[in-house]
């Protein structure tokens, strides 16, 4: 049924559009076309999924299941930055506006150069919160196209590639994390399985090609996918290369993969390295703890269904794929197992989840009395560095996607991702025999479990970050923009006090008031921070007090943005008496006042 249904698509589609001369379309046109529903069916999918998002979409960013605005509001800075240094094709690239006098501050979190796509934005319009958006959707989008063509080229089934693109677009773990940015863009990791398995085929030079600028492109847009997605890769590729055929061609293969990749990722791999070397960080074993996945948490779903609250003992994460999926996937690798044609591929697949499996448990993880995760971390270059392993995760998901799209290829007849031939065999589907009661039951059940799958994904309505009004800020900004030289430093006080992420919301929020002023700011967050600011965070909670402000004339600080309300009643109090301050604005609301901090003595 559902074969005939696509082949009549195909049909009406050669019979209704014609090109300008009036022939009929091409078979490349109509898979232009296919492609062209696709799209079109993923955006108004990235659309319904984030609702009301498209409402509002220069006014609210997405908060996602994140409690504080901290990070999605670091992003939005982070868009800005790029926009601002492609406007000057690159110049001074990692030595943003944050931590100054700090050298490469860029360097220290996800600088996620691919969000340049919507510099014209911020350059046309100058709503940083509109790029965001649109950013936003167009990876979602991307996710699910991705999706269709890795699920759809596996399986030479078109219908099962839309169904695996849909429950990509929709994953639970990339919703889940909405607030995230860089967290929602895992087409990098699709297309690079896409491009590998094919070339691993094929043995084509230009599948080796993409499967390299794929990787790249996963680095870029999330630093730790595209490191996650290298790791799995590492432990579960030798399923595809067993008893392969053509060893010399698999080496020249991977060669030109690795410099493609390596040619992408190099500049920004290079500087990190760079800097972190000079920091010298180091995750505390208890936070990697914190944050790694217990088993448990597997089997519950963030959203519905009847895995939610599930699970034994107490999960820390939303981790599972879903009831619905975790039922396909047993199908998928029972089938993909039985069938020597499928079988590598299947394992694969099986050997791609389970290794994201047992890195998610990070430190969690143990083997009598050995941690296996720390073992790795001692040689596998920055697996020490990392935060979160729980995030591996979203690997675990995208192979349970990927599994479950082929089971349901295999039980039922496969609609071809070529149209025309799809189109030509329609007449000789009456000759195929009617199938089996048990047959009709099989496909009716597993067509449930995939319409299932969808409905326990769909996500809940995303918070929504309503942006800060400019106009309440803009006297003290444009006196800053006119009064002030470019290179001067700006502190906004108080410093927080804590070190959790929503003590730097305030500081996030000044960060976006910097994009207007472009002043550089003695504040910051990312996701390391520098020794310089740790210290000077430390020797100025007293402020106002001589000491503080000293150290801030120290660090290179001329002006002091003070929050008068926050920084309290009692304190504030002293800012008058203060003799190495001069207040040089004041707001009319008395909340926000502009300080020069005097030149110290020699």
């Amino acid at each position: 049924m559902l074969r005939s249904l696509f082949a009549g698509f195909i049909t009406s589609a050669r019979r209704e559009f014609r090109n300008c001369d009036g022939s009929p379309l091409t078979q490349q046109d109509v898979a232009r076309l296919a492609w062209a529903f696709e799209l079109s069916l993923f955006l108004l999918l990235a659309v319904a999924s984030t609702w009301p998002l498209v409402t509002r979409m220069e006014s609210a960013i997405p908060q996602g299941s994140e409690r504080v605005a901290t990070v999605p509001l670091f992003n939005l800075w982070t868009i800005w930055w790029n926009a601002d240094r492609a406007g000057s094709m690159l110049d001074r690239y990692w030595n943003a506006p944050i931590f100054a006098p700090s050298e490469n501050a860029f360097a220290l979190s996800e600088s996620q150069p691919t969000t340049i796509v919507v510099a014209p934005i911020v350059w046309i319009l100058g709503s940083r919160a509109l790029a965001y958006n649109v950013y936003l959707l167009g990876m979602l989008t991307l996710n699910g196209w991705s999706g269709s063509l890795l699920v759809g080229s596996l399986t030479r089934n078109r219908l099962a590639g839309i169904w695996a693109g849909a429950a990509l677009l929709l994953l639970p773990f990339v919703h889940w994390q909405l607030g995230v940015l860089q967290l929602t863009s895992i087409s990098g990791v699709v297309l690079t399985l896409h491009f590998l398995i094919r070339f691993i085929d094929n043995l084509r030079s230009k599948d080796a090609v993409l499967t390299g600028v794929s990787i790249g492109f996963c680095y870029l847009s999330c630093n730790y996918y595209g490191y996650q997605l290298c790791l799995v890769l590492l432990f579960s590729l030798m399923a595809l290369l067993v008893k392969h055929a053509s060893l010399r061609h698999l080496v020249v293969g991977s060669v030109v993969i690795v410099l493609v990749a390596g040619l992408i990722v190099l500049p920004v791999v290079g500087v990190q390295l760079s800097v972190s070397g000079e920091q010298s960080w180091d995750r505390k074993l208890d936070t990697v703890w914190r944050l790694s996945a217990l088993a448990a948490d597997y089997l519950r779903s963030p959203w519905r269904g009847p895995l939610i609250g599930g699970g034994v003992g107490k999960p820390r994460f939303p981790l599972s794929p879903g009831a619905a999926c975790l039922v396909l996937v047993v199908v998928g690798s029972f089938t993909g197992l039985r069938h020597r044609e499928t079988r590598r591929l299947t394992f694969f697949i099986l050997l791609f989840v389970l290794a994201a499996l047992f890195l998610s448990f990070g430190p969690m993880w143990t083997v009598g009395r050995q941690i296996p995760f720390l073992h790795l971390a001692e040689w596998l270059p920055g697996l020490g560095a990392m935060r979160s392993p729980h995030r591996f995760a979203v690997l675990v998901q995208v192979g349970c996607v990927v599994l479950a799209g082929m089971s349901f290829s295999r039980s039922n007849s496969a609609v071809t991702t070529d149209g025309e031939e799809a189109a030509e065999n329609v007449p000789t589907a009456v000759s195929i025999p009617s199938p089996t009661r048990m047959q009709r039951v099989s496909q009716w059940g597993r067509i449930a479990l995939l319409c299932g799958v969808l409905i326990e994904s769909w996500p809940a309505k995303p918070g929504l970050y309503s942006m800060p009004e400019y106009d309440q800020q803009r006297p003290w900004i444009e006196w800053l923009r006119m009064e002030t030289q470019p290179d001067d430093i700006v502190a906004n006080l108080p410093f927080p006090s804590g070190r959790s992420v929503s003590d730097y919301e305030d500081t996030t929020v000044a960060m976006l008031w910097s994009t207007f002023h472009k002043r550089r700011l003695a504040n910051g967050y990312s996701g390391f921070f520098p020794r310089e600011f740790v210290q000077l965070k430390s020797n100025v909670q007293s402020f106002p007090d001589e000491k503080s402000v000293r150290e801030l004339r120290k660090a290179g600080v001329r002006w002091c943005v003070v929050d008068v309300a926050k920084l309290g009643s009692s304190r504030s109090g002293e800012l008058k008496s203060q003799p190495l301050l001069t207040m040089k604005f004041e707001t009319a609301n008395g909340r926000t006042h502009v300080y020069e901090i005097e030149r110290l003595d020699k």
